[in-house]
């Protein structure tokens, strides 16, 4: 190969690289910068605010890999940067620019999955790296850097050693916090349900105990949680005592259907997954953490199984949604709905430019790379794909049915689930496999039926507490108020872990070190610990990206 006779293209990673070299002719060569390449230093600021927030950046990139690119670049008629499509991304190929001062022509080089048809088409798209994008992110490092390297250095004098403040992480340990605080201000209290075992024909089913002499029966949710007491009055409390009396009263009295109520409802596929829904999703049914998840979504993305894993848009591809209405046909012609289906977005901040995470170019069948990944790795695969094509598929078809059964002074209720059209449901279902009460299927039942008894029983119940978080959960309170990006909650699940929270059973549990910090931000820096304050910093950078605000002035 001569001097001059290729193209170079950097991209961050060696595996996207090599993903990439698949697609590409001898004309072409890819080389990763392996990650950023330049950050503000550790040692001081690296930030004046009296010039216009001018940054000092300095190099973390190694220098056999500076080298190797400087190398590759003297030799190359033209540089392509095929870092990631997001702020992140087009900062890592602005500092590649800052760093090795190409004299060649640059073009941008964006693609939202790494396949052929991706790759080939973004050549014909190329454009000049997007200085708004560039400082949002900048901005966004700036002002994380002036909120907690100060900061973080104030709660190593009057805290501990080792601790740090974030823009994102500090509202993450206090909203982890305020729930223990929650949680301990909790009052236990008993009390007792009565379980009949009822018998029509040959089926069997279950009824609870809600109405006794014209009184609703008080159950775990009627309970003040820091009072202990019943919140609404006209509850009746059902103890031991007064258990066994309607056990002793009822046992021997016909059981009478009195009223059957069925409604009907329709339930709507979930749209695709974003960042965070798959993060939630996947820590629940791969039961591992968000760090992990993230990690086998990349290892996905760079081998060109599916499209970019950083994402808060749901919307899909015309032509990746015909492809899904083909496979639907395959499945069942039954579940295709007559129109594409468009999903709203309920995502604070959402950058619409992007695709929801789906199966890249051909959506390859799970049972295709069954032996090609690794369990973890096709498990999370297998989700995406049931889940990109569920969102295709039309919604299920439910009856709820209610029955309320009479004997003595007591009214009976048994719930009851029937799915008429699975729909969607026949692939993809969010919640866990484990049936709910008002889940099971009742048999056929008509006003005025008698039942057996097959048994009755009182039961001991005590309130419980509100939930602690676990991943999962935290990742969705952080989305719903708008605080943090999905490139970062798998690095904040990470972060606190190490220091302020300790995961018992996937429930998060703050530390001493987590209350001690809290309260001195609380009364230092409450900025930093303000929901609002913080959920309302992403509007700006949104605002810096789109070009409607200057980023000095608004770190001014």
């Amino acid at each position: 190969m001569t001097s001059k006779d290729y193209h170079l293209i950097i991209v961050e990673s060696p595996s996207k690289a090599k993903t990439l070299n698949k697609f590409l002719g001898d004309e072409y060569v890819v080389e990763a910068s392996v990650g950023h390449i330049r950050d503000l230093p550790s040692k001081n600021l690296g930030i004046d605010p009296e010039d216009n927030f001018k940054t000092e950046y300095v190099a973390t990139i190694t220098k056999p890999n500076l080298k190797n690119l400087k190398s590759k670049l003297s030799k190359a008629n033209t540089l392509y940067l095929a870092t990631d499509p997001d702020r992140e991304g087009e900062a890592i190929a602005w500092h590649l620019v800052e760093l090795l001062k190409p004299k060649i022509p640059i073009k941008r080089l964006v693609f939202h999955e790494i396949t052929k048809s991706a790759i080939v088409k973004s050549f014909d798209q190329t454009r000049e790296i997007d200085k708004n994008l560039v400082h949002a992110q900048e901005t966004r490092r700036v002002v994380d850097r002036l909120f907690g390297f100060p900061v973080s250095n104030k709660l190593w004098k009057n805290v501990a050693y080792g601790l740090s403040a974030g823009r994102v992480q500090s509202p993450a340990i206090k909203i982890v916090v305020d729930r223990e605080k929650e949680r301990s201000g909790f009052v236990k209290s008993e009390y007792w349900d009565v379980k009949a075992n009822l018998k029509k024909s040959s089926s069997n089913f279950s009824s609870l105990l809600t109405m006794y002499k014209n009184q609703k029966i008080a159950s775990g949710k009627d309970f003040d949680k820091k009072t202990g007491k019943i919140k609404e009055k006209g509850r009746a409390l059902i103890n031991k005592e007064l258990s066994d009396k309607i056990i002793e009263d009822i046992s021997s009295q016909k059981w009478v259907v009195e009223k059957i109520e069925k409604k009907p409802y329709t339930q709507n596929p979930y749209p695709p997954f974003i960042t965070s829904t798959l993060q939630q999703d996947g820590i629940r049914k791969l039961h591992t953490s968000s760090k992990n998840i993230m990690r086998l979504a990349q290892n996905l993305y760079q081998s060109g199984y599916i499209t970019y894993m950083r994402t808060d848009s749901i919307t899909i591809a015309d032509q990746a949604i015909s492809q899904i209405r083909d496979i639907i046909k395959e499945i069942n012609p039954d579940y295709i709905p007559n129109e594409p289906r468009h999903h709203s977005n309920k995502v604070k901040n959402a950058q619409e430019a992007h695709e929801a995470i789906r199966p890249a170019g051909n959506f390859l069948h799970p049972k295709e790379l069954k032996s090609k990944l690794n369990d973890k790795e096709w498990q999370l695969y297998d989700l995406i794909w049931k889940r990109t094509v569920a969102s295709q598929m039309k919604s299920a078809k439910i009856m709820n049915t209610v029955v309320t059964i009479g004997v003595g002074d007591c009214k009976f209720k048994s719930r009851g689930k029937t799915i008429n059209f699975s729909g969607f449901l026949s692939l993809y279902n969010e919640t866990c496999e484990t049936k709910k009460e008002d889940e099971k299927t009742l048999p056929a039942l008509n006003e005025s039926d008698i039942l057996d008894l097959v048994s009755l029983d009182g039961n001991q119940h005590f309130t419980k507490p509100i939930g602690r978080f676990t991943e999962a959960s935290l990742v969705k309170e952080l989305e719903s108020k708008g605080i943090g990006r999905p490139s970062t909650y798998a690095t904040i699940m990470d972060k606190i872990q190490q220091k302020y929270v300790n995961k018992v059973n996937g429930a998060m549990i703050p530390n001493f070190s987590a209350y001690a910090t809290v309260q001195f931000l609380e009364n230092n820096f409450n900025n930093l610990v303000d929901l609002e304050y913080t959920a309302s910093l992403e509007n700006y950078l949104d605002l810096i990206s789109n070009n409607k605000m200057n980023h000095v002035e608004f770190l001014k």
